[in-house]
């Protein structure tokens, strides 16, 4: 396991790249929805010194009047927000067959080819997108049905017992949505591999190469922990450095983004992942069926002729 986690990370860091591509594209999307926020904060407040006070010290009653009295200023934000993630998620997707063709070829990196390779396999990828999403609806709607069920049993207890019952429906989403998050890795790469395989079936190949390598689910916990691990060392800098004057403010800022670099990396650490472990245990491709064409007897005329005499 270790061995995949390090040879993966590897690549990854040799793709530096395609990292700084992908977050360059986050950090731009960030700024189409920062800049009318930012704008509708000032409007509504009145070029107010109010809002210093939430970067001094967050102050509840600030924030609570704002919502009370100018709420709805911030309502065209949300089909903003609603845009720029299914724009987020076709990019998520359409990067992918760019990155997994780049692991492939391990050559100099070029922004052409690279968008080219992921055109080339967007289509494929987007219908794969559509199953995982059939599937983690499914799968939510039985992690629904499970919370209900406990906790009607846990209702009426203390809260320890009411949260103890919780706790099997608690890992059984956590585990299933990790566990479909997994395969998706691992379906887009048995389709970047095999060209005859269908979304669908990839979706299922994946599926059951996941189950029968319970270890791939290891390697992507890890990373999980890894993330969280990133995501409290975040919340323990600002809590340390805090954003009390412009030097702090900007400061937190480039650590942001510098966390931010870090999460691009390790989506496409994930990625590598599956990548290297199907390399280390390839799935069989899929054999091209061929078609025999009927081998047409040619006649002999002479021979024709021969046994025609013989007859008379």
């Amino acid at each position: 396991m270790l061995t995949i986690l390090t040879q993966a990370f590897r690549r990854t860091r040799q793709n530096w790249k395609i990292v700084l591509l992908l977050f360059l594209v986050n950090f731009c999307l960030g700024l189409v929805l920062a800049f009318p926020t930012f704008n509708i904060l000032q409007t509504e407040a009145n070029n107010s010194l109010a809002f210093n006070n939430l970067v001094a010290d967050f102050d509840f009653t600030v924030f609570s009047d704002f919502l009370r009295k100018s709420g709805k200023s911030l309502m065209p934000l949300l089909p903003i927000s609603l845009v720029l993630t299914v724009v987020y998620t076709f990019l998520k997707i359409f990067f992918s067959g760019g990155i997994l063709s780049q692991f492939t070829i391990r050559d100099t990196f070029r922004v052409t080819d690279f968008l080219k390779n992921s055109t080339h396999y967007f289509g494929r990828f987007f219908l794969l997108f559509l199953v995982q999403l059939l599937f983690f609806l499914l799968t939510l709607g039985v992690c629904i049905v499970f919370f209900g069920i406990f906790g009607a049993i846990g209702y009426g207890g203390t809260e320890t017992k009411f949260f103890a019952w919780m706790i099997p429906p608690i890992i059984f989403t956590l585990y299933y949505f990790t566990y479909l998050l997994n395969v998706g890795e691992y379906a887009k790469v048995l389709l970047h591999r095999d060209t005859l395989l269908n979304p669908w079936k990839a979706f299922w190949k994946a599926s059951s190469y996941v189950n029968k390598n319970f270890k791939t689910m290891q390697i992507y916990w890890s990373v999980i922990f890894v993330s969280v691990v990133l995501v409290l060392l975040y919340l323990w800098i600002e809590s340390n450095i805090g954003m009390t004057s412009g030097f702090t403010i900007w400061l937190m800022f480039l650590i942001q983004q510098t966390f931010v670099f870090g999460r691009v990396f390790i989506k496409i650490w994930n990625l590598s992942n599956a990548f290297d472990y199907i390399s280390l245990k390839p799935i069989p491709l899929t054999i091209k069926p061929q078609i025999i064409e009927p081998i047409e007897r040619e006649s002999n005329n002479g021979e024709d002729e021969q046994e025609n005499k013989l007859s008379e």
